[in-house]
């Protein structure tokens, strides 16, 4: 199982537990190729139920300051498309078969070749999340990924038009990746006022076709929690970066899989921490 089924199935699973899934953000490379591929495995043996790996890059649009900043570090050390097949490559080495998206700007697909698909494919990448790619602008792209077995997860606004909704939906072959507010990724107080409202329409629209989840400012458990019955999936990534800057060496992993047991204890498997 691998691609749309593998994704799908994680959803499936978390929803027969009576909870929404947990998707966990780490960024190749971040200080080190090797410590973000513990940083990774710890997110998974945190409790994720799919993991995005972000693929560095030198002009990061839709990354808030956290996340941004560390992908301009780690491209500056020489991380990019590479470092994040090297850390899928050792997650299915180890044995896990959790879902493994990566989150990347269209450029340094474009740049790696009309192979780099079938590539990524094959190291055991499912999907592909691209900020920069609306959906229906390339459908030459989003048939080769589906001729690859990599599933896309599309993006919408609070600004989104009906007619723009239903077009992610249909394209979305991951999941609907819902942005509850304007603007960049980045951890938030409080969850947006109407993210609950617009992800319930959003799955409304959806009507079972795809999963959806919802990121961009989800950062503690009670953001987890005020979500989860609103959401098939929920997404955090700029709370796990920070926590990663401010580690001690050696240190990230472990305060990584312990805000991830923690999120996870907050999608409806337990009070939130």
């Amino acid at each position: 199982m691998k691609g749309s089924q593998r994704i799908h199935a994680a959803f499936t699973r978390a929803a027969d537990e009576g909870r929404a899934a947990f998707i966990a953000y780490v960024l190749a490379g971040h200080r080190s190729a090797e410590e973000s591929a513990a940083v990774a495995e710890a997110a998974l043996a945190g409790g994720a139920d799919l993991l995005e790996i972000g693929v560095p890059f030198s002009d990061p649009m839709a990354d808030g300051p956290v996340i941004a900043e560390a992908g301009r570090t780690a491209v500056r050390n020489g991380a990019g498309l590479r470092t994040a097949r090297d850390v899928v490559r050792q997650l299915r080495a180890a044995g896990r078969e959790q879902p493994l998206l990566l989150m990347t700007y269209r450029n340094p697909l474009r740049v790696a070749g009309e192979d780099v698909l079938a590539d990524l494919s094959a190291d055991g990448v499912d999907g592909l999340i691209i900020p920069d790619l609306p959906a229906g602008e390339e459908p030459s792209f989003e048939r080769a990924a589906a001729r690859a077995g990599l599933a896309l997860s599309f993006l919408v606004a609070p600004n989104t038009s009906d007619e723009r909704v239903e077009a992610v939906i249909a394209a979305s072959t991951g999941f609907v990746y819902v942005v509850p507010r304007f603007g960049v990724t980045g951890s938030r107080d409080a969850v947006a006022d109407g993210a609950a409202e617009l992800i319930v329409r959003i799955r409304g629209a959806a009507r079972g076709r795809a999963p959806v989840a919802a990121g961009f400012g989800i950062s503690r458990p009670e953001h987890v929690a005020a979500l989860r019955d609103a959401a098939d999936g929920l997404i955090v990534g700029s709370l796990l970066v920070g926590l990663v800057n401010d580690a001690p060496e050696g240190v990230a992993p472990t305060s990584v899989q312990s805000a991830v047991t923690a999120l996870v204890g907050a999608t409806g498997l337990g009070p939130a921490a």
